[in-house]
């Protein structure tokens, strides 16, 4: 995705194969979604190469969750750029969720998994705790203006923060 992703598994059962799982989804996340990709399903749809009726399973979802978040969002959140759509600002943190769930039907119970800020966790931390999350100050990147301590959900910040 052209991030950079962290993924930490802290059950004795988890091997190396569980990482590559996870990073090889990651793999298909950006060749399918990528707009920097003229191949990906999204630049041939934004290209007019494929019709809805061609667009995979993966994508109609991205199309539909991103449509709720607009309403939701009483249109702040739009994918849609002209005659283009660019769902990029939802993509990471469904693919997050998406590894998460790989991880958890692999029976992991402690992991952490970050796309570039984008962080979903579960269970406890190397110290038996819930994952502490540090929220930086943009304007002041040694200062962390707040911790969250997380378990079994995700969080995301904006912007430079």
């Amino acid at each position: 995705m052209g991030m950079p992703a962290t993924i930490e598994i802290l059950d004795a059962n988890a091997s190396q194969k569980y990482l590559d799982d996870v990073f090889d989804y990651f793999t298909q996340v950006d060749e399918r979604f990528s707009t920097y990709k003229p191949t990906s399903e999204i630049s041939l749809w934004n290209e007019g190469k494929i019709s809805g009726e061609q667009l995979s399973p993966e994508m109609k979802t991205v199309f539909q969750l991103s449509e709720e978040t607009k309403k939701l969002t009483h249109g702040f959140f739009d994918i849609d750029y002209g005659d283009k759509r660019d769902p990029s600002g939802l993509v990471k943190g469904w693919a997050i969720h998406n590894a998460a769930n790989l991880l958890r039907e692999r029976e992991c119970k402690n992991f952490y998994v970050e796309i570039a800020g984008d962080i979903e966790v579960e269970g406890e931390n190397n110290l038996g705790k819930k994952w502490s999350i540090g929220i930086r100050n943009p304007f002041n990147r040694e200062e962390i203006v707040k911790v969250v301590y997380l378990s079994g959900a995700g969080i995301a910040t904006s912007g430079i923060a």
